[in-house]
């Protein structure tokens, strides 16, 4: 009983700070020119080889040290820390 009611506390918190954790990074949803507008040019940027169909979209991935940022098309997908 004991246990569960610590492990309870412990889930309850790991939210709170996974979301301080990715706050200072770009969010999913995000547009190119918004995350190039805060974060500056990427250091590298790496495209999926064609051909690109509609229904499989391009990814391209921004690289800035310590993160990079996975688009579909021109919107924000993932944030990966390095």
């Amino acid at each position: 009983m004991r246990l569960s009611k610590w492990f309870s506390a412990l889930l309850l918190t790991v939210p709170f700070f996974a979301n301080i954790a990715f706050a200072d990074y770009p969010n999913r949803g995000m547009s190119m020119n918004s995350v190039k507008a805060q974060y500056g040019e990427p250091q590298s940027v790496r495209q999926s080889a064609p051909p690109v169909k509609k229904r499989w979209p391009r990814i391209t991935v921004w690289h800035y040290g310590t993160f990079s940022v996975y688009f579909e098309r021109s919107t924000v997908l993932h944030t990966v820390l390095h």
